[in-house]
């Protein structure tokens, strides 16, 4: 049986990306909303650590750079990938520095979202998560 993925997007705007979250959702993923870097300090207290995270650039009380930091507190790193609504080469560079997992735009399409999932995965299951004894 194949684990269901779980997901956590934190968008700061009241209407979150609904082509992503279609997307995401089409995939069999589970997905969980936050609006607030708060929220997700609450979401990961009382629903455990997401499998991956997806932020955007900005939100009502912090950066995609306040949910790498939430996300790296746990035992094992969470990856976030950031999404913009703009193709900025700066941010996008700046953001895979800090630790960012990847860095999108839209439109997101199936596909590529499950390539970049594919990918990931691997590396997560790989390097973050500790192997059975």
């Amino acid at each position: 049986m194949q684990e269901r993925c779980s997901v956590l997007w934190v968008s700061g705007e009241q209407r979150t990306d609904l082509a992503l979250r279609k997307v995401l959702s089409d995939a069999g993923m589970g997905v969980r909303v936050a609006q607030s870097c708060a929220e997700v300090r609450q979401m990961l207290r009382d629903f455990g650590t997401p499998d991956v995270m997806f932020c955007d650039t900005s939100l009502p009380d912090g950066t995609w750079s306040d949910i790498l930091a939430l996300a790296s507190r746990g035992t094992w790193p969470i990856p976030v990938i950031v999404l913009s609504r703009v193709g900025d080469i700066n941010l996008c560079i700046k953001a895979l520095e800090e630790g960012a997992a990847d860095f999108i735009v839209p439109p997101f399409y199936g596909s590529d979202i499950s390539h970049l999932f594919k990918g990931m995965w691997r590396k997560c299951v790989a390097i973050q998560r500790p192997a059975d004894v």
